[in-house]
C-alpha cells in the first residue's frame, strides 16, 4: 500500500485572515442592520372620581317663638341652633322658609319690614347675618370645615299689624350646604 498523496490543499494563513475578515464586517453589518432591544414601554389609563360629600344637619329641629305680639321681636338665643358639617368638604351655609305658614293666614316678608298680617324671620350668630327668604340666596355662614358644627340664633320680626287674633301658626325653615 503505498502512501497517499495529500489532495487536500492546505489554507494558507493569509486566507485565514480574510475569513476572519470578512466574518467580522458580516458581524459588524448584520449589528447595524439588527435593532438591538433595549427597553419596552407600556402604559394603564387610570380614572378615579374623587367623591366629596356635603352632608348639613341641624339641631335641634323645632322651636316655639310662643305668643308674639304685632311689631314685637322674638329671638332665640345665639346658639339655640347648631349646624352641623358631617360631609368631607368645607360648605357654606344658605337658609330659605316656604312664604306663608301651613295655615296661609300669615305671609313671609323678606326685607325685615313686615306689614299686616305678615313676619320676617332673620338668622343671628352666623358669618352673614340676614333675612331669611323662600329662596336660597346670601350664604350666611361659609366655610364650616367638614367634620365641625357651628352655632346660630333665630329671630322673629311680627308684622305691624294683624287682622284678628290667629291661632298658632307654623312655617318652615331649611338649611342648605354647598361646597365652599
Amino acid at each position: 500500500m503505498g502512501c497517499r498523496k495529500n489532495t487536500y490543499k492546505l489554507v494558507d494563513k493569509r486566507d485565514i485572515k480574510k475569513i476572519l475578515f470578512a466574518w467580522l464586517v458580516s458581524m459588524l453589518w448584520l449589528s447595524v442592520l439588527t435593532p438591538m432591544v433595549l427597553a419596552d414601554e407600556t402604559s394603564i389609563s387610570v380614572t378615579f372620581d374623587p367623591d366629596g360629600v356635603i352632608d348639613i344637619d341641624v339641631t335641634p329641629k323645632t322651636y316655639d317663638f310662643g305668643s308674639i305680639q304685632p311689631g314685637a321681636w322674638s329671638n332665640t338665643t345665639a346658639n339655640y341652633f347648631t349646624i352641623y358639617n358631617n360631609g368631607t368638604l368645607s360648605m357654606d351655609t344658605q337658609f330659605k322658609t316656604n312664604a306663608t305658614t301651613d295655615s296661609t293666614n300669615l305671609t313671609l316678608d323678606a326685607d325685615g319690614s313686615p306689614g299686616l298680617d305678615s313676619y320676617s324671620f332673620q338668622t343671628n350668630g352666623l358669618d352673614t347675618d340676614g333675612y331669611i327668604t323662600a329662596a336660597y340666596a346670601v350664604e350666611q355662614d361659609t366655610g364650616i370645615t367638614a367634620g365641625t358644627n357651628k352655632v346660630c340664633g333665630l329671630c322673629l320680626n311680627m308684622g305691624s299689624s294683624i287682622s284678628q287674633n290667629w291661632t298658632s301658626q307654623r312655617t318652615t325653615i331649611y338649611l342648605q350646604g354647598s361646597v365652599s
